[in-house]
C-alpha cells in the first residue's frame, strides 16, 4: 500500500520538511527548493569554496603589502584633554606612510614606544586648541617630526615619512 502524499512509509505524522513532500503534489516553493538544493549543485559550490580555500593556503593567505605603503595605528589613540570642568577626550586614528619594508618593520617592532610619544604628544592639550581645524596641520607635523626623532634614535633612520589622520575626534 502506497502512503498518502506527504506522509512517511510508516504511516506516521505528516512532515513539514520540504524535501519530504511527495514531487508530484509538492507546491510551487517546495518544488524551486528542490531545483535550487540539487546535489550537483552542492558538489560544485563545495568544490569552488574549496579551491579557493586552497589558492589561499598557497598564497599564505593575505596578500603581501607593497612599499612604498601606509601602516595603520591600530588601535585608535585615545588621551585625556586638558579640561578642569569635566573629562575630555581626544580620539586619533592615523596611517603611518612609510617608503620601505624594512622601515615598516621597524615601525611595528617600535610601535609601543611609538604609541608612547604619540599619547605623550597629544594628552593633556587644550580641547579648544585640539578642535580647531587650522590647529590640526600643525599638530600633525609637530607630531611627525617628534616621530621621526624617536626613530631616528632608536633605529638609526626616520622610518615614517609622512603621518595622516584619517580620524580625529574630540568627546
Amino acid at each position: 500500500m502506497t502512503p498518502a502524499p506527504g506522509r512517511p512509509a510508516d504511516g506516521g505524522p505528516p512532515s513539514s520538511h520540504p524535501f519530504d513532500a511527495d514531487p508530484r503534489v509538492a507546491s510551487p516553493m517546495q518544488a524551486a527548493i528542490r531545483r535550487l538544493v540539487h546535489p550537483a549543485r552542492i558538489l560544485t559550490l563545495i568544490l569552488m569554496l574549496g579551491l579557493g580555500t586552497t589558492a589561499q593556503a598557497a598564497g599564505g593567505g593575505k596578500p603581501e603589502k607593497t612599499y612604498p605603503g601606509y601602516l595603520p595605528l591600530e588601535p585608535a589613540l585615545v588621551v585625556n584633554l586638558d579640561n578642569p570642568r569635566r573629562p575630555q577626550y581626544l580620539q586619533i586614528q592615523a596611517q603611518f606612510y612609510v617608503e620601505t619594508a624594512e622601515d615598516a618593520a621597524k615601525l611595528e617592532k617600535h610601535m609601543p614606544v611609538v604609541r608612547d610619544r604619540l599619547i605623550t604628544f597629544f594628552g593633556g592639550r587644550d580641547p579648544e586648541a585640539v578642535q580647531k581645524a587650522s590647529n590640526r596641520e600643525t599638530l600633525r607635523s609637530e607630531a611627525l617630526a617628534r616621530l621621526q626623532e624617536t626613530m631616528q634614535e632608536i633605529t638609526g633612520s626616520q622610518a615614517v615619512s609622512n603621518l595622516y589622520f584619517t580620524g580625529f575626534i574630540v568627546q
